[in-house]
């Protein structure tokens, strides 16, 4: 491995940091600020919004400046928001900290635009992508721990944002003096600020707009579920609201071998991407049929990972597919599209979830019906797939 790509792994690790180590906190922090669980919750809220308004902004300014120097711009903004979380005593001061960071952090699509860049070939962008979302899910697992144990020690509630500040040093070091520029094809043009241009553009392409809608459909029923997972396990089978905890650190371990190992050297390896799109699409949809008819918690955890299993096969394979259909120049355009269009789940699965908890609807049962149109789409997506 070299330098370059090595640095580039480094500073997504430590970016997934951002994420889940902040989520040990939460409850502390109430206490801290004299806020309620509501309040502090804003924290997480603004991370969909803010991140969906400046990714337009962002992607742009590393095609146009470089990869190197917006990251570097991102890494400022970051650091500076961690100080404050760190220092400050102000509940409106940490809710502004949160903000900056979540604006300047989310270079989630100029780091995947990085790899895309050093790949020479569609196999090699494929395994690339693979590896950094097997970082995030390890990260996920990680990361909550490191949180977790530093305030067990006691090490005061804001020890966390702390650690977060030393990691984001760290990084800006490692840009500033060892990371190379891998945007090799800048271009000029007039900053776009609209956040919905380019999706809007993106699905007009005849070339990648029924995988990005395909794509989409999947990645939203993942949200819905895995954000009303504790509601539907305490009211189904009566699990306490704090042992879900128990069933997402077996999640993230899940992932984190899926995408580290199984990717790799089984799903890759022993299935033409045709069958891929087939097998994922067909056995989800089978899978939330039987997470819906099932009465039983043994069975339902274990068709559950069976899904997560999937689920964590759908991003790189993707990804990499939409990537590979859009010309080199748009690269960096489509890597936010697709992270913009997680971010919009966010906003979209609480809608879904009330409708379905109000009307004493099937959040499985809603999704099985959209996956199974999502088949049909895959049908005709498939030949579109250039061989």
């Amino acid at each position: 491995m070299n330098l370059n790509k090595f640095i580039i792994i480094l500073i997504w690790f430590f970016d997934v940091l951002a994420i889940w180590i902040f989520i040990p906190t939460l409850p502390d922090l109430v206490k801290y600020y004299n806020v309620s669980a509501n309040q502090i919750s804003y924290a997480l809220v603004a991370y969909a919004f803010f991140s969906f308004l400046s990714w337009p902004v962002l992607w742009q300014l590393s095609d146009i400046f470089g990869r190197k120097k917006t990251l570097f711009f991102c890494l400022i903004g970051t650091f500076i928001s961690s100080l404050l979380m760190a220092i400050t005593s102000t509940y409106s001061i940490f809710i502004l900290a949160r903000i900056i960071n979540w604006i300047t952090w989310w270079n989630i699509s100029i780091i995947s635009s990085m790899m895309s860049d050093i790949s020479k070939d569609k196999k090699e962008r494929m395994s690339n992508m693979w590896i950094i979302w097997a970082l995030f899910w390890v990260g996920f697992i990680i990361w909550p721990l490191v949180g977790w144990l530093l305030l067990w020690l006691n090490l005061w509630v804001k020890a966390p944002f702390w650690f977060m500040t030393t990691a984001w040093l760290i990084e800006l070091i490692a840009v500033a003096f060892f990371l190379k520029e891998t945007n090799l094809n800048k271009v000029v043009k007039k900053i776009n600020y609209n956040p919905f241009s380019s999706i809007i553009k993106s699905l007009k392409d005849s070339e990648v707009s029924l995988f990005i809608i395909s794509f989409f459909t999947l990645i939203l029923s993942f949200s819905l579920y895995q954000w009303m997972l504790p509601l539907f396990l305490s009211e189904e089978f009566g699990v306490p609201w704090y042992q879900t905890w128990y069933v997402y650190s077996w999640v993230w371990l899940v992932i984190a071998i899926n995408q580290a190992f199984l990717l790799k050297k089984f799903w890759l390896k022993s299935f033409s991407l045709t069958n891929l799109f087939y097998i994922m699409n067909i056995w989800i949809f089978t899978l939330f049929l039987l997470l819906f008819f099932t009465k039983d918690l043994i069975f339902f955890l274990i068709f559950f990972f069976l899904l997560i299993a999937l689920q964590w096969v759908v991003w790189p394979i993707y990804q990499s597919e939409i990537v590979e259909n859009t010309h080199e120049h748009n690269r960096g355009e489509i890597m936010w599209v697709l992270g913009s269009l997680q971010s919009v789940t966010m906003f979209i699965w609480p809608i879904f979830a009330w409708i379905c908890i109000d009307n004493n609807i099937s959040m499985f049962w809603f999704w099985a019906i959209i996956v199974f149109i999502n088949i049909l789409i895959v049908m005709k997506l498939v030949w579109k797939i250039k061989w």
